[in-house]
């Protein structure tokens, strides 16, 4: 497993680097003007030409490019056109990014995977039916048209939704939040932010764990949905510990919103794959033995369907994710959530491509190393992994 591991690494940083190199050179070429063609309007001739030596845009493509390879491979992002430090600009955003995204795969995730199960057991139930129908409209829908739909229907007129600034923090905060809450709050919302997404890890993957161990040792399977309950319970029960927890539900207030959107976006997919699979399996003999022997009928659902069943899923996950990053850029663009994503589309505006491939490059960061952690979990759930990794070391 070791060495397969190291391989996908390999190949997901050579694959980084064919997408930002490509990205760069496409943004370069493809957009009209550039960031002194925003800002200086009023500039004449000369003062445009030493704008543009001052920023390094007189250089040619090429040598542009060589010195944002420098930047990454020294880790020194430099400084936005703005002259704002983009490692500290970053710092802003990636946050809310995380919160959003984080807790909506895993959400996502698992409430596909047990709609899946459900209506494949179930069959050709009008209930089955109509979640079915329900997963794959959602998964269809424009992202948005449906971000808007919800921010229409629920913010309407109450302002959450919005860039600006909160307690005098400044620097791309949450409109919304309480400002007499966050007053006297010495750190900056995106610190908390930050705190709730690993708060959430912490929880989700103990008891991920945990609920593996029960399963391997109990006689009867334990649904999945009362693990769900106790991850929100615990990760909330978290936020008391940590005494965050009135900042925490004041995010969560604004958080919502995407949150909810980019649930309801992703977990049709998961739904679908893992119903198309469980009847997959369902076929096998190994299910009609099971069932002969008298078990009942959640032991042969959970221990002897669902997790012969859930490798595909995982491994659609796997492939899925650049494209759900991208979804979540999409609906922060949407919802003016504080984000990567609408941090990019204003750079992209103002053409400070800089701060556009920084943030382009954090995207194919945050990819690789999610793709890295399924694929730590795909060649635990799938053997013959292990199996051809033994059968090249004894060759």
């Amino acid at each position: 497993m070791t060495r397969y591991l190291i391989r996908q690494t390999l190949l997901s940083i050579i694959k980084l680097f064919i997408f930002i190199s490509i990205m760069f050179f496409f943004i370069q070429i493809m957009m009209p003007g550039d960031f002194i063609d925003q800002y200086s309007l009023f500039c004449n001739a000369e003062c445009r030409v030493r704008l543009r030596a001052q920023l390094g845009l007189d250089l040619p493509i090429w040598q542009r490019y060589l010195q944002w390879l420098r930047q990454i491979v020294t880790l020194d992002l430099g400084d936005s056109l703005h002259g704002e430090p983009i490692v500290e600009t970053l710092k802003m955003v990636i946050p809310a990014t995380l919160l959003v995204f984080v807790t909506g795969t895993i959400m996502a995730f698992l409430i596909g995977l047990w709609l899946g199960k459900r209506t494949a057991w179930q069959g050709s139930a009008i209930l089955s039916r109509a979640a079915t129908l329900g997963g794959l409209t959602l998964y269809t829908t424009f992202p948005p048209w449906l971000t808007w739909l919800f921010t229409y229907l629920f913010t309407k007129g109450a302002g959450f939704v919005a860039m600006g600034e909160v307690g005098g923090l400044g620097q791309l905060a949450f409109i919304g939040l309480d400002r007499l809450l966050w007053a006297d709050v010495e750190v900056h919302p995106s610190v908390i932010a930050f705190r709730m997404v690993a708060t959430l890890a912490a929880c989700a993957l103990f008891f991920y764990l945990l609920k593996n161990l029960i399963d391997e040792f109990a006689k009867h399977s334990t649904p999945g949905i009362i693990f769900l309950a106790l991850i929100i319970a615990s990760t909330v029960g978290s936020w008391y510990l940590l005494d965050m927890n009135i900042l925490a539900f004041d995010i969560m207030k604004l958080a919502w919103i995407p949150l909810v959107a980019y649930i309801l976006l992703t977990f049709g997919e998961t739904m679908m794959i893992m119903q198309a699979s469980m009847e997959e399996v369902i076929k096998s003999e190994y299910i009609i033995t099971a069932k002969a022997k008298g078990l009942p009928d959640s032991v042969v659902r959970e221990r002897h369907a669902a997790r012969n069943a859930l490798l595909p899923v995982i491994s659609r996950l796997v492939i899925s994710l650049p494209y759900l990053i991208t979804g979540v850029v999409i609906i922060e663009s949407s919802t003016d959530w504080p984000g990567m994503g609408t941090k990019m589309w204003n750079a992209l505006y103002w053409q400070d491509m800089p701060l556009v491939m920084d943030t382009l490059l954090i995207v194919g960061v945050l990819s690789l190393v999610a793709r890295l952690l399924l694929d730590v979990i795909t060649a635990y759930l799938d053997p013959r992994i292990r199996y051809d990794e033994k059968r090249t070391l004894s060759n």
